[in-house]
């Protein structure tokens, strides 16, 4: 069957009064698409990097076995790294340490890793984990190196009211455990085992990622033997035999009494890693350092970490999203020498808020401490917000989170989901936006990064969602940005019908969580050159190119006086392995750029030689009677979009009978998402035909553009949906199996939603 109408009529005139971008974006796993405010292109390309320092602190300290234990809470995220030396790649070892449960476990994930040496893909190493959140028994795994799952052993009881002696031996044929000097657990051993090769030792965390399975509870005395121990010695260990301290084969032994030193031959100290929060740079190049759970604000000076911070906040509230937040260097700091500061802490009546600060900094120390903003609502946990910017007007930018209140995001009078501007003093400008009120913009959830282009007098900010859709905008003077009424977490844009909310210039389907955020001038990375670099706590870095002339937008975007469009995209893949986070983002007058999370790494080269594209934009062109429900693609294999005619509900039972006129889409396919079209057909449901499936034959495919198929195909107007379907390389049959398939995932995503 074909629709009605001929080739040359579908060459003649047609009215396009609207007109919709689609970003379609490879996961690897899958190509998501979503209404864009633009056109434009995603590159992937691969970076290398130095790390320059960790970031430490002490540990937290309390009873133990004997002495002192570390406690970690995994509110925190810190953990201890234990450099990886040659003594610990034995195939033969044994392993021991003292370890007691907190009673109110609250981990995200089930399987958090107490002690850890295996990769990600577990074919290296050992480790041990919890085999759930709630009971947290302790698991012993050893990998096999023959692409099955670990060899676990069974769940080990531990204690919330004392601790526990746990020691996993391994001989190359046999793994034992042993709980509190008595056998547990004997498992036959057929795998090829082979210990870690590159990454550290982890406590408290993952061996090879510094954000995933954390652990919560305390720990001590860990040992580490490169030899079998007898049932004798594990005795001897349990009853605190200090013969055992000395033995033959200890190489590792880190005993928590107030130090995270190794008593061992090879004196290869631990260390407890903290987490950055912010990056900022003076104008004589000195990258300051905000510590979250410290409040300690670091100094690096020519890559070397200052002994003594620069200043250290008191009384600081710290959790998941509180603590040491943000920073920012005053433009006149050559004059002046301000420091700004964003942190979360308590009342005169214990009650948690949040503060901005100014600091004035000599010879590397801080002096004058001033309270420039205070008693900014806060939720002692989460959605703080806390990014700070000296905007090109020379105004302080700060970000406030909701604080879990996301229904004050929409007062003007609370000051929770909003951007404050004030003076540099702490004053309200004339010109805000709402008379006598520090409120710039509102209706947000949560911002870590806020930068300008001084040059063209642009300014960014991102915007955290809870799983879906993260943000990118564009900065506007009083500016209501809709959530949560009008853009609900984890929903796109798209599901606002209002005028009145400002449309994101960029949202992301699966979360990047994005943090700092720059803008980078220097010609030292010319592929980066006036781009906007935004971290991610996903770990890698975007560099997104803004045009601020106006261009072609799509039409579901109610315009805000905001022409601004991205031209381009890059997606800087850095590829750490232990992978971290990239929270702290910054660059020195030189052009070097600073980043981390845990550790303070110096970018070093972008391989933009052959750089991959893993996001297309699909252009639609349709006239008003039509709106585009959804758009779906396979790479190579087809292109599903969903059609409502809005002219349906207009008609009478005698018009659907007389009905025989057509409306015209036009679609631009860029060639590198679908290269050919084999065949195009359409399921049409009308009210008078129900529902049909047929190839549509007339079309017109323009082909002559090098990136793109140009298409112009007919539709019925007496339909009340038709999906579209435009298929490539695959059998038409196969890929309409994909794509249905893909379609019902996609709804059941929507629905819980």
């Amino acid at each position: 069957m074909s629709v009605n109408g001929s080739s040359n009529d579908i060459g003649q005139e047609h009215m396009f009064n609207k007109s919709s971008f689609y970003s379609c974006q490879d996961y690897g796993k899958d190509i998501q698409c979503a209404l864009s405010k633009s056109e434009f292109e995603g590159f992937s390309v691969d970076a290398t990097s130095n790390q320059i320092t960790p970031i430490t602190r002490e540990a937290d300290y309390v009873d133990g076995k004997s002495g002192n234990a570390v406690i970690f809470q995994e509110k925190f995220r810190d953990f201890i790294e234990i450099s990886n030396i040659t003594a610990y790649k034995s195939d033969v070892f044994s392993i021991s340490f003292w370890v007691e449960k907190i009673s109110t476990p609250i981990q995200s994930t089930p399987d958090a890793h107490v002690i850890s040496h295996t990769t990600v893909n577990k074919d290296e190493g050992w480790f041990f984990s919890t085999n759930n959140a709630q009971d947290q028994d302790i698991v012993f795994g050893l990998t096999t190196k023959s692409g099955n799952e670990p060899l676990m052993s069974k769940p080990l009881p531990i204690s919330n009211s004392s601790f526990t002696n746990i020691v996993a031996t391994f001989d190359g044929s046999d793994i034992r455990v042993y709980g509190n000097g008595s056998l547990y657990d004997s498992i036959e051993y057929n795998g090829t085992y082979t210990p870690t090769q590159n990454l550290p030792i982890h406590i408290g965390v993952a061996s090879y990622c510094s954000e995933c399975t954390k652990f919560q509870g305390m720990v001590d005395d860990v040992r580490f033997y490169d030899r079998i121990l007898t049932p004798m010695e594990i005795s001897q260990i349990y009853n605190d035999n200090e013969s055992m301290t000395t033995s033959n084969g200890l190489v590792g032994h880190w005993e928590f009494d107030n130090t995270m030193n190794d008593s061992s031959v090879y004196k290869n100290n631990g260390r407890m890693l903290t987490m950055t929060s912010s990056l900022v740079t003076s104008p004589d190049g000195r990258i300051f350092i905000a510590e979250k759970n410290t409040g300690k604000i670091r100094i690096l000076q020519n890559d070397i970490l200052l002994d003594r911070p620069f200043a250290t906040i008191d009384n600081l509230d710290v959790n998941w999203e509180t603590g040491l937040l943000g920073l920012a260097i005053d433009p006149e700091f050559e004059k002046n020498h301000f420091v700004y500061a964003y942190y979360s802490t308590f009342d005169v009546n214990d009650k948690p808020i949040n503060r901005v600060v100014r600091f004035t900094e000599k010879d590397n120390l801080s002096f004058n401490k001033t309270v420039i903003f205070d008693n900014i609502p806060s939720s002692a946990a989460f959605h703080a917000g806390g990014s700070l910017a000296i905007g090109p007007d020379d105004k302080l930018y700060i970000s406030i989170g909701d604080a879990r209140a996301s229904i004050y995001s929409q007062s003007k009078d609370i000051l929770v989901g909003k951007i404050l501007r004030i003076n540099k003093d702490g004053t309200i400008p004339s010109d805000n936006p709402f008379p006598n009120s520090p409120v710039y913009t509102l209706g947000h959830r949560n911002i870590f990064g806020i930068a300008f282009n001084e040059k063209d007098g642009i300014g960014i900010f991102t915007e955290n969602n809870d799983k879906l859709f993260d943000e990118i905008n564009v900065l506007k003077k009083g500016g209501n940005y809709g959530f949560p009424n009008m853009q609900p977490e984890n929903n796109h844009w798209k599901a606002s019908n209002s005028t009145i909310d400002i449309k994101p210039l960029r949202s992301f389907y699966y979360s990047i969580a994005p943090t700092q955020t720059i803008y980078y001038i220097s010609d030292h990375f010319p592929y980066l050159k006036d781009t906007f670099l935004v971290g991610t706590y996903t770990g890698d870095i975007y560099s997104i190119e803004i045009n601020n002339k106006t261009k072609k937008i799509s039409s579901e975007v109610t315009p805000h006086n905001d022409p601004e469009t991205i031209d381009s995209e890059k997606h800087i893949q850095i590829n750490l392995y232990p992978f971290e986070s990239v929270i702290g983002l910054t660059q020195t007058p030189g052009g070097d750029i600073y980043f981390g999370g845990y550790h303070i790494y110096k970018l070093d080269s972008i391989i933009a030689d052959d750089p991959e594209q893993i996001l297309f934009s699909l252009q639609l062109d349709y006239p008003d009677n039509i709106t585009i429900d959804n758009v779906f693609a396979g790479y190579q294999k087809y292109i599903v979009v969903d059609i409502q005619n809005n002219d349906i509900k207009k008609l009478d039972n005698s018009q659907y009978n007389l009905s025989n006129s057509y409306s015209l889409i036009k679609l631009k396919i860029p060639k590198s998402l679908l290269s050919d079209i084999v065949n195009i057909n359409a399921t049409v449901v009308s009210p008078i035909k129900g529902e049909n499936t047929y190839d549509i034959t007339d079309y017109l495919l323009n082909d002559t553009s090098p990136k793109s198929n140009e298409l112009s195909i007919p539709l019925p107007n007496d339909s009340i949906t038709t999906t579209l379907s435009i298929y490539g390389e695959e059998s038409s049959s196969d890929s309409e199996e994909e794509s249905s398939s893909d379609s019902e995932e996609e709804s059941s995503s929507d629905s819980e939603e």
